[in-house]
């Protein structure tokens, strides 16, 4: 029973439709618009020119402040934003150069450390060359004797 009348709704609110039953829109009225009516001498005012109402006087006026307020936004915005990126290059300029300051210094003491190590390596080795010099000399001269005493029995 209950899909019948949703049947016969679901087919009334098709064949018609609620905007039918609405009420025509409300059109809204337009603000008047600016006009601007050109003169001869000898007319109504005093001069030949360009006759402006009040809302096309006050438009233009609020136009021209407006460019002058907007272009001095334009202005300082500009300033501001090249002056964050000069800003910018400048920080990421000096971060480079104290990473890089910090790296020769981390360099230069190494190598002064290592030519520290190297150099007490090379002063604390004792030096027996001399001692050595004489002792190749003294077992020379006791070979040469021991060889001769050996070859020739008749020295002793």
């Amino acid at each position: 029973m209950l899909n019948k009348i949703t049947a016969i709704a679901l087919i009334f609110f098709l064949l018609i439709p609620l905007t039918v039953l609405a009420e025509p829109p409300v059109v809204p009225e337009l603000p008047p618009q600016p006009r601007i009516m050109g003169i001869q001498q000898g007319e109504a005012a005093p001069y030949s020119g360009v006759l402006l109402n009040s809302i096309a006087a006050a438009k233009v006026f609020t136009e021209r402040d407006f460019s002058q307020t907007q272009c001095d936004l334009r202005i300082k915005f500009e300033v501001a934003k090249e002056l964050a990126r000069v800003n910018l290059i400048l920080e990421t300029t000096r971060v480079s150069m104290e990473s890089m300051e910090q790296r020769y210094t981390s360099l230069l003491q190494i190598k002064n450390t290592e030519i520290e190590r190297l150099s007490k390596i090379a002063s604390d080795t004792n030096d027996y060359s001399a001692w050595w010099a004489t002792g190749g000399v003294i077992v020379g001269i006791a070979l040469t004797i021991g060889v001769m005493y050996a070859v020739q029995p008749g020295l002793q």
